[in-house]
């Protein structure tokens, strides 16, 4: 996941918030062969703000409304409906363990983002990659 930064969880500070993060989806990763035309379209479809500091391969986009947000990723072939979402959790690794145990498959051990958070990432049962997700405690 080339996540710079998982939508610098808007609310990651809060350590009440943190403690129980209740599963809340906190990003996605729209996959795209060319970041600035694809940020380009969704600027001006739905007016989105789109942070390309990130580097020529992933720009960060936010939708102005509330804490989801997510990210244009630069990939060389792109398979349609290839969307990762991820999902708030407290424990990364008990969480890719219980998804392996359900059935899943774990395609990314936790991982640091630095100044971030962590991520993890498994193949559910159709075989949908999903993101899990820890911010960095201030």
């Amino acid at each position: 996941m080339s996540t710079a930064l998982i939508v610098k969880m808007r609310d990651s500070k809060s350590p009440k918030k943190r403690k129980n993060m209740s599963h809340t989806l906190c990003h996605l990763e729209i996959p795209t062969t060319d970041v600035k035309k694809s940020g380009e379209f969704y600027k001006k479809l739905f007016d989105w703000k789109i942070d390309y500091s990130w580097g020529k391969d992933y720009a960060i986009f936010s939708t102005g409304q509330g804490k989801l947000g997510g990210a244009l990723d630069r990939k060389d072939k792109i398979t349609p409906g290839n969307i990762i979402i991820y999902i708030l959790v407290d424990d990364i690794n008990a969480t890719l363990e219980k998804a392996v145990k359900l059935g899943a498959k774990k395609v990314k051990e936790k991982t640091e983002i630095p100044n971030v958070g962590w991520f993890g990432l498994f193949t559910d049962l159709d075989g949908n990659t999903i993101g899990v997700f820890t911010p960095k405690k201030a």
